[in-house]
């Protein structure tokens, strides 16, 4: 279930759907207007979630689209006995929406990592807003397709090889400002092997030179070395 939402001016939820407006729309798209950034602030929620807290699970009906403002925001299933994470949202990403427009139930669980706010939409009143609004709904469908290649990159980072390879996969693409926000736990669930194997490969990969571990997070030192790593060179 959804928490409360938390309360705002209309000035504020104009704000958030401007920000919103600039994650939809980048350099090589035009900008919506502000009619189009009025009328998404009328649906527009601020939802907070603490660390560990659920946002759907699965077999959920989504009754709301959500775009994470700060935070972050992990997919995963159980697959075999073991939980595999199918993807890790952080700031501008859109989830929930594909779920609504196929009218299927929500395929995975999704769990904040750390404290998350996320911006939602009622879903049928966004749904009747994209059929009104074609420079809206042009926008929303270039973010499903870059969600969707963003997928491609996750199965390549799954098919990559060894773990090793997997691990340098991961780092080079997911890294930003050159450091992987994520702890060694969520790692390990992310490429679906056990923790002490990610210890090894990271001690592994840091005594090589490519990158440091410290608490929470890999720094990555040598990028063009650990995509040759990757096999993505």
């Amino acid at each position: 279930m959804n928490p409360p939402p938390k309360s705002g001016g209309q000035g504020d939820s104009v704000r958030q759907a401007a920000w919103i407006s600039q994650w939809l729309t980048p350099g090589d798209l035009a900008p919506l207007g502000a009619d189009d950034i009025r009328q998404l602030a009328v649906l527009l929620r601020e939802d907070h979630y603490g660390a560990g807290a659920t946002v759907y699970k699965i077999g959920d009906a989504p009754t709301r689209i959500n775009i994470v403002r700060s935070g972050a925001i992990e997919l995963s299933r159980q697959a075999k006995g073991r939980r595999v994470v199918l993807q890790i949202h952080r700031d501008g990403d859109v989830f929930g929406d594909v779920s609504l427009f196929l009218r299927m139930r929500v395929p995975w669980d999704a769990v904040a990592l750390e404290d998350t706010v996320i911006y939602s939409f009622e879903s049928v009143g966004l749904y009747r807003l994209l059929e009104q609004r074609p420079r809206l709904a042009w926008a929303w469908l270039h973010s499903v397709s870059a969600r969707l290649a963003g997928f491609w990159f996750r199965v390549v980072e799954l098919l990559a090889g060894g773990l090793e390879a997997q691990v340098a996969s991961v780092l080079v693409r997911r890294a930003e400002d050159g450091v992987l926000h994520l702890s060694q736990g969520n790692l390990a669930e992310f490429v679906g092997h056990p923790r002490t194997s990610i210890n090894r490969v990271l001690k592994s990969l840091e005594g090589q030179g490519l990158v440091r571990v410290s608490y929470g997070q890999v720094e990555v030192l040598d990028e063009p070395g650990l995509a040759k790593v990757a096999g993505l060179e």
